[in-house]
């Protein structure tokens, strides 16, 4: 059977169109990876993997925060997580400041930085509540790494716990 060349070139393309945003949430689902060449980078595989599960519907795939705090975070910030996690020092996700979560109005930018030290900063709406999350970074030798958790909406310091 002959087809018309439109035909053929648009059922080609149908399977790559359709897989598309399967492939845009298996890479915004996978687990944390081994950035930190940039402090763009490290704010948007931290705040992109959560944006996966909570943009939307708020039913993506879930991430790990120990995988990220184990990646990103210096080992005295990672240290300090896990010690309130251990301690259920938090009953919340550190990344969007609630238990449950629906994220709109999402925005990331670097708002600080010089040679050796960065701020990334996630502002958006969980659950049509501001939140402004900061992420200040230190260069340590070629990666750079997370040294604090700051909240721009109401007094947090993840350091600050220590």
């Amino acid at each position: 059977m002959h087809r018309p060349r439109e035909q053929t070139t648009i059922i080609q393309r149908a399977p790559t169109v359709c897989l598309l945003p399967l492939l845009i949430g298996a890479i915004g689902a996978a687990p944390a990876r081994a950035g930190g060449s940039d402090p763009q980078v490290v704010l948007d595989e931290i705040f992109g993997q959560m944006d996966a599960i909570c943009g939307g519907d708020g039913n993506g795939p879930a991430y790990d925060l120990y995988a990220i705090s184990k990646t990103y975070f210096t080992q005295e910030l990672e240290k300090i997580f896990e010690n309130a996690m251990a301690s259920d020092d938090f009953g919340f996700d550190i990344l969007i400041d609630a238990q449950d979560c629906r994220t709109t109005d999402f925005d990331l930018a670097i708002v600080d930085g010089s040679d050796g030290s960065a701020t990334g900063r996630a502002t958006f709406k969980n659950m049509g509540e501001e939140r402004i999350i900061d992420l200040v970074m230190t260069k340590s030798g070629e990666e750079w790494k997370v040294s604090d958790v700051v909240y721009r909406h109401r007094p947090f310091s993840l350091l600050a716990r220590e």
